[in-house]
């Protein structure tokens, strides 16, 4: 019996080998699971930050030395483009010297060098160069270096043609200004002479408004119409012996039964009433035909030989020959129109 009291109390000694006291005043603790997670101090805590911490500035300053090593590398001398050093490869034919140093000038806007690594150097060159009077459009690629090969800058440009000078005064007080096919000022400089090295070009007179300033759009319909119909003939001045366009009249300003436009050779022997300015619908309405249609009537009936042959053309009427002082006059329209 004894031993049997005895095995009891040990088996229950076993089940509940840690008996809770607690103490008077103190609220008992709130029973732990047996496979919980134990309750972590503030060691433990700081412990973990600080390593956080520490991975964040290991991390940053690996990021800033890679960045300052590009850096480096971006900017040594192998891996870097001088603008000042940049030279036209192949221009046009009608480009003079002073043409070109007008545009490596422009280039004096840039840095002393620019990175191959920089993605923004092409078209910061490109808008540099745009801002250049004689050009109208140009794309610039860098060439990275990669193994056995340098680095470099291949630049394409779009150039804006001169076709005619504009005569801006009379006389001997008289100066000229370059413009090409759509009437936008070339050039800073006023030339003293209509010749562009030893290219002809047209003379537009009859002009009453002053020159803009270069990259700028002529802002007067006369020059505008010149400058259009020198587009046209840019390539037929020495093959007509063409001289200038006179745009006095047009719009009829000086008289409407004349010409609009009227082109001279060179002698003044020989005279192309052109009609009204290329491309506009109403002159191509009234006429019956385009600037080109006129273009090839010249060179089918003119065969280049103009100046002295013929005392006029009538490109409005289609008449080569004899000059007619009278024409009669269209249905409808009143009194003789003079020619």
């Amino acid at each position: 019996m004894n031993l049997l009291n005895y095995m009891s109390r040990g088996r229950r000694k076993k089940e509940n080998p840690v008996e809770s006291v607690e103490a008077p005043g103190v609220p008992p603790s709130p029973p732990r699971a047996a496979n919980g997670p134990k309750p972590q101090g503030p060691f433990r805590v700081w412990k973990m930050l600080l390593v956080a911490v520490l991975a964040s500035v290991l991390g940053g300053a690996a990021v800033y030395g890679l960045h300052d090593y590009r850096q480096r590398i971006a900017w040594e001398n192998a891996n870097c483009v001088r603008p000042a050093e940049m030279r036209l490869a192949r221009g046009p034919s009608w480009m003079t010297p002073e043409i070109a140093q007008e545009i490596r000038l422009s280039l004096s806007e840039l840095p002393e060098r620019l990175s191959v690594f920089d993605t923004a150097a092409p078209r910061q060159v490109a808008q540099c160069l745009e801002r250049n009077p004689w050009i109208r459009r140009a794309t610039v690629r860098f060439d990275q270096p990669r193994a056995g090969k340098s680095n470099g800058v291949e630049v394409a440009l779009v150039f804006r043609r001169p076709v005619a000078f504009v005569e801006v005064g009379h006389g001997a007080a008289a100066r000229y200004a370059l413009v090409d096919r759509e009437g936008v000022r070339l050039g800073g400089r006023s030339y003293a002479e209509p010749q562009l090295g030893d290219r002809v070009l047209l003379v537009v007179t009859g002009v009453a408004s002053a020159a803009p300033q270069a990259g700028q759009l002529w802002n007067d319909p006369q020059v505008r119409a010149g400058a259009a119909v020198g587009g046209l003939f840019c390539d037929r001045v020495v093959k007509f012996n063409l001289s200038r366009i006179d745009v006095s009249n047009l719009g009829g300003k000086r008289n409407p039964r004349d010409a609009e436009i009227v082109l001279f050779t060179k002698q003044a022997q020989t005279r192309i009433l052109w009609g009204g300015p290329p491309g506009d619908r109403r002159t191509e309405i009234l006429e019956g035909w385009t600037a080109q249609q006129k273009l090839q009537y010249l060179d089918s009936h003119c065969q280049g030989i103009l100046d002295g042959r013929v005392p006029y053309i009538d490109l409005v009427e289609r008449v080569v020959g004899e000059p007619r002082y009278w024409r009669p006059a269209a249905p409808g329209r009143g009194a003789p129109l003079r020619s």
